[in-house]
């Protein structure tokens, strides 16, 4: 996603396989990476329990 802050082009983008973000800016003499704060702890993964299923009389 691009957009603007302050007449200045950002790009920000997910980088799927580290699981984190990547923050640019454009600049004349190229993009420069900007560090992104992570502020929450990683978590487990969500586990979603069904319970049993009702059947449906015919």
């Amino acid at each position: 996603m691009d957009f603007q802050i302050h007449e200045r082009t950002y790009f920000l983008s997910l980088a799927e396989d580290q699981r984190r973000w990547l923050v640019f800016v454009s600049s004349a003499t190229g993009a420069r990476s900007i560090p992104v704060y992570v502020d929450a702890p990683e978590s487990e993964p969500w586990v979603v329990l069904q319970g049993e299923k009702q059947r449906m009389p015919n």
